[in-house]
């Protein structure tokens, strides 16, 4: 029980951090069962106080074959493809590219400090192994010529937008902590239900032994 109670402990403070967390370019939800059309948004915040953000550009993992996009006031939205080392067949269909990148770009003002904006899309979730971790790499261009490469790991300063593959039953998921948090809420889970099922063993076990102690 000990170890449960540490394990819970971290989610309650993963789930706690919010400012850190949430002032860089992240994706929402984090938590998503592979398989199936969900969709998610793009969130992306101005971090200068004397420019504004004019260009978010999304480098997608493979494994991307649908997406489409809302329409954002101010905004122009481009989704480029790449080519298919190998065509693949889905719902019938063959495909021979997947998505690339997906290219936001400011038609006049831009983001102005201390707001953000939230750019949604509709995708299929590429069938990836659960407690995997997809990486959107991604860079934001400012009016003052700055671009800040969101392209590191999660302990950088400028870590790059990740989401969490959970099983394929599990609910859709959004952990302000980011994917840590959700890594350790799975294992908790986990130890949790491994808790709950050794005391069902071992009567289980205890019911054998008193069957074969009574037919001997």
């Amino acid at each position: 029980m000990r170890k449960i109670s540490l394990l819970l402990a971290g989610v309650t403070v993963a789930l706690a951090l919010t400012a850190g967390a949430q002032a860089h370019v992240t994706i929402h939800p984090n938590a998503i069962p592979s398989g199936g059309f969900t969709t998610f948004d793009v969130r992306v915040p101005n971090e200068r106080p004397k420019a504004r953000t004019m260009k978010v550009d999304v480098q997608f993992p493979s494994g991307y074959l649908f997406l489409s996009y809302q329409a954002m006031p101010g905004w122009s939205t481009k989704v480029i493809y790449r080519q298919l080392a190998k065509p693949v067949v889905v719902f019938g269909e063959t495909h021979k590219q997947e998505v690339d990148r997906v290219v936001w770009t400011a038609r006049s003002g831009g983001l102005p400090a201390r707001q953000f904006i939230e750019f949604p899309l509709s995708i299929a979730m590429p069938n990836a192994k659960a407690g995997s971790l997809l990486t959107f790499k991604a860079l934001q261009r400012y009016s003052n010529g700055e671009i800040v490469r969101w392209i590191g790991p999660p302990s950088a300063d400028t870590p790059a937008p990740q989401v969490y593959i959970e099983d394929s039953k599990a609910a859709i998921r959004d952990y302000p902590g980011g994917v840590g948090a959700a890594r350790k809420d799975r294992a908790a889970r986990h130890t949790f239900g491994l808790l709950l099922a050794a005391p069902l063993l071992g009567l289980a076990f205890l019911g054998l032994r008193y069957r074969r102690r009574h037919q001997s």
